[in-house]
């Protein structure tokens, strides 16, 4: 095989691929929208989850369309029904059990059991913080800062100027008394 051949079969199969991606990135796109999962994606057109996710990416980075926005809005609406449920999670009672049994005080109480508290923080934390990257609240801030470097001398001559311009004055409105 000719290396111009062998260059063009190359070219071939890479416009391929990149027509398989686009294609795999729209549906796993189209897909998201109506609600199904990363895992139900990469099942159906048989990709992994992370390259599901990848492709989602992509195409939502190269595509303005307000189906973002809705794919955005859906997000959203996930995240407020976990946020409910770790939110009820985080306000329920919870109670030591071991072996079966609840475990009780010296008085005969039960004991409140704090770790599904601690999961259900750590959970709403973690929401929110998928929350401010959805909204792109943590965006990087542009600073446009501007660093002047001051030497003692220059303050010595700002000073001096300052009083020559105070005694200028002085004299001048001294003169202007004397002419009038």
């Amino acid at each position: 095989m000719s290396r111009n051949t062998r260059q063009q079969t190359d070219a071939a199969r890479k416009k391929t691929n990149s027509a398989v991606t686009a294609e795999q990135a729209a549906q796993a796109y189209e897909l998201r929208l109506a609600g199904a999962t990363l895992r139900q994606i990469g099942e159906q057109l048989g990709i992994s989850i992370g390259t599901v996710h990848k492709r989602i990416a992509t195409y939502m980075a190269e595509r303005v369309d307000p189906l973002a926005d809705q794919y955005r809005a859906v997000e959203l609406d996930r995240l407020d029904d976990l946020t409910a449920k770790a939110y009820a999670v985080l306000t329920a009672r919870h109670i030591v059990v071991q072996h079966g049994k609840v475990v009780r005080d010296e008085n005969g109480e039960p004991i409140p059991d704090h770790a599904p508290i601690l999961q259900a923080i750590g959970t709403l934390v973690r929401l929110a913080e998928r929350r401010s990257k959805l909204l792109g609240l943590d965006a990087a801030v542009k600073v446009d800062a501007q660093v002047t470097t001051v030497d003692p001398a220059d303050i010595e001559l700002a000073q001096m100027i300052r009083e020559a311009q105070a005694k200028a004055k002085v004299e001048e409105a001294r003169l202007r008394g004397e002419a009038q």
